[in-house]
């Protein structure tokens, strides 16, 4: 692994996962029926995810339906940040987070924007 950081750079990988992370958003956070959590004013210093909420849908059910009907997979619940939920009202429904890495391609990430837009409607 520390090989391939090494030969791959940091920041060429850091700045790939923004580029996906971009394209995701975009693509999802003017979707009606969507919310997506956090402050994107500023991209390059956000870590390459995004976590939304899909209408008052629980947050488990979604994600489970993101890795069954589309083979997607997300992480949902409090994230371990129960305050955080607190803050935002999202205690009972929690929030799924979509995060993306180097190996994640522009096709999965278009994928994952058809699928939200999808469990939206």
């Amino acid at each position: 692994a520390l090989a391939f950081i090494e030969e791959t750079g940091m920041e060429r990988i850091w700045y790939r996962e923004l580029m996906l992370m971009r394209r995701f958003y975009e693509g999802v956070r003017a979707l009606p029926g969507v919310r997506v959590y956090g402050d994107f004013s500023d991209m390059d210093r956000h870590a390459p995810i995004v976590t939304l909420n899909i209408r008052d849908y629980d947050s488990g059910a979604v994600a489970n339906e993101l890795s069954e009907a589309y083979g997607i997979c997300t992480r949902a619940g409090a994230h371990c940040a129960p305050r955080m939920h607190q803050a935002l009202g999202t205690e009972t429904q929690g929030a799924v987070r979509f995060s993306f890495g180097w190996f994640n391609t522009v096709e999965e990430v278009d994928a994952a924007i058809a699928a939200v837009k999808k469990l939206a409607e």
